[in-house]
């Protein structure tokens, strides 16, 4: 078990449960972190299917009640929203009650934020099942819904009672999903001595080493894997919970990758896809600025192509840079950028301009895209 700590009060600070095959022990975890009777789970129709009885299955005592989801970006909206509140209400949740989101990063950004409005706030429990939910958006509390003038615009911060993660879920990830998560995942090896977690992984080793074992879900580098990136996750939320500073770092690639995503509707690439990208512009736009060498640029891209998820783009450049603009960590009108300053290591940068953007968006799509 890992634990976040917050400092404001130890209340507030929530255990993180790793582990294969778990999910049927649900109910241990949830009765140590909740007082809840009833339970609302809000999952989508994908996950309904493969864990919804199964969770279940290992409540017994608790009055259950369910929100279904349409799977997608674009529903991570008010009218989703608004459905989960509707049950609620319905349901006659009350404060000592709780919400558990079952799915990957839409289901558990959109529940998260329902239990932080409903009643003023409810108690929140994340279950994620993808793997870019499990090693970064179940954790932290950062909870949202999109807007069309931009990603994850409406939302709060708002800590869960518990994250639980069971890595036998991911088996059943089709194979986009899994690289989805793996941007993710390699954002966290490169910003890995900016977290300030003392713990020595080495993830870009790591991750050099156990590509094949990573691809074919074995189960001791598949958790060792979350947890490394559990561990350094929580290490930054601990020091800074509401992004105040540090937190900020997690946003390597998000800066570009969320206007992709935005100018792109949502539709053409996943939001692993996009900060492949968008860590692919942030490279470039570090080394233009001589922040890093073209021996770390080129360590940095040789692994995001080792690990094949770099998808085919026909980025509009000038679409994109004018897109950052909408960005969460604009300060004084002036686009925040997080940026590699050397191996491992980046820095915020607000010095970056929308003729460097371009630039580095157009050298980026030059870059052979991943078959």
């Amino acid at each position: 078990m890992l634990k976040v700590e917050l400092k404001k009060t130890i209340d507030e600070s929530y255990p993180i449960e790793i582990g294969s095959q778990i999910l049927g022990k649900a109910k241990k975890y949830i009765q140590k972190a909740t007082k809840a009777k009833k339970l609302l789970i809000v999952t989508n129709e994908t996950v309904y299917k493969l864990y919804y009885a199964k969770l279940v299955a290992s409540l017994d005592g608790f009055e259950i009640e369910k929100v279904l989801l349409k799977d997608g970006e674009k529903y991570k909206n008010i009218s989703s929203l608004q459905k989960i509140w509707d049950k609620a209400l319905k349901f006659k949740l009350e404060r000592k009650d709780a919400i558990i989101a079952l799915g990957g990063g839409v289901v558990g950004d959109i529940t998260g934020f329902a239990a932080s409005t409903y009643l003023r706030g409810i108690d929140f429990i994340q279950i994620p099942t993808t793997l870019l939910a499990q090693v970064d958006s179940s954790v932290g509390g950062k909870v949202a819904i999109n807007h069309p003038l931009g990603k994850n615009m409406l939302g709060a911060f708002y800590q869960p009672k518990l994250v639980l993660i069971d890595t036998f879920t991911l088996k059943s990830l089709p194979l986009k999903e899994l690289k989805t998560g793996l941007g993710e995942v390699l954002k966290y090896a490169f910003i890995e001595k900016s977290c300030n977690c003392n713990e020595g992984f080495e993830l870009c080793e790591f991750l050099k080493n156990n590509k094949n074992s990573i691809y074919n879900f074995e189960s001791i580098v598949t958790e060792n894997l979350v947890t490394y990136c559990c561990k350094l996750k929580a290490a930054v939320v601990s020091q800074d919970e509401k992004e105040s500073g540090l937190r900020a770092i997690l946003n390597l690639g998000h800066t570009i990758g969320h206007a992709i995503e935005k100018t792109t509707d949502y539709k053409k690439f996943t939001h692993g896809e996009a900060v492949v990208l968008g860590m692919l512009g942030a490279f470039q736009i570090a080394f233009d600025k001589e922040f890093i060498d073209e021996t770390y640029l080129k360590e940095a891209t040789d692994l995001i192509k080792q690990y094949e998820i770099i998808p085919k783009s026909n980025l509009d450049s000038k679409k994109i840079a004018k897109a950052t603009i909408y960005d969460k960590k604009v300060v004084d009108s002036k686009v925040r950028f997080i940026l590699p300053v050397s191996p491992y290591e980046v820095d915020i940068c607000d010095t970056v301009t929308q003729d460097e953007i371009v630039k580095a968006i157009n050298k980026i799509k030059k870059i052979p895209y991943s078959k």
